[in-house]
């Protein structure tokens, strides 16, 4: 009887420690900014495009500051891909000025 429990403790176990394994998964935000969106459908395209990427869980367009807010699977898709899909809606993705000093 007692060998049953642990085996069924240890079968509980693996299933937790793997499920949080999955939860692990790396969740990244990039806020990229985009050149030439004047109007809620600009940044409707953009949005409708990014949400249909693979790995991308969340998109928050703002129009005032030209910025689309990404939250993605940094293992299914990569930043460069998130600026292609963009620059693939007919705006342009505005690269990052480094920091003068």
């Amino acid at each position: 009887m007692k060998s049953k429990s642990l085996v069924l403790a240890t079968a509980v176990f693996l299933m937790i420690a793997f499920t949080s394994i999955g939860a692990l998964a790396v969740t990244k935000k990039s806020t990229i900014r985009v050149e030439g969106m004047t109007c809620s459908k600009c940044t409707g395209s953009v949005e409708k495009a990014l949400k249909a990427t693979a790995g991308v869980e969340k998109v928050e367009m703002n129009l005032e500051r030209k910025e689309a807010v990404v939250e993605y699977d940094e293992e299914k898709v990569t930043e460069a891909k998130l600026r292609e899909v963009i620059n693939g809606t007919g705006f342009k993705v505005v690269e990052a000025k480094p920091d003068s000093q």
